[in-house]
C-alpha cells in the first residue's frame, strides 16, 4: 500500500505542474496504467489460485452437509426453542 500512495503522490505533483488540459490527459493515461496493472494482477491471481479455490470449494461443500428440514419440522423446532426462552424468562 505504501508504494501505491508514494506512487500516485508522485504522479500528483508532476500532474500538477501542467496546465489543466495536460493534467486531464495526464490523469487518463495514468488510469489506464493503473487498470492495465490491475487486470494483469487479477488474471495472474485467477489462473494460480483457481485449482486452489475449486479444491476448497469443493472441500466445504462436501463438509456442509445441508439436510433439508419440512416447514413443519422447522417451525416445531422454532416453538420448542421460543417455549424454553419463555418458560426461563
Amino acid at each position: 500500500m505504501t508504494d501505491d500512495s508514494t506512487s500516485v503522490k508522485h504522479m500528483a505533483r508532476k500532474i500538477s505542474n501542467h496546465d489543466e488540459g495536460e493534467q486531464n490527459e495526464m490523469i487518463m493515461k495514468y488510469l489506464e496504467e493503473v487498470k492495465k496493472k490491475i487486470l494483469l494482477n487479477v488474471s495472474h491471481y485467477a489462473e494460480s489460485d483457481s485449482s486452489m479455490r475449486s479444491e476448497t470449494s469443493e472441500d466445504m461443500h462436501e463438509a456442509q452437509q445441508y439436510e433439508e428440514e419440512s416447514p413443519v419440522d422447522a417451525l416445531k423446532k422454532a416453538e420448542d426453542f421460543l417455549t424454553k426462552l419463555k418458560n426461563k424468562v
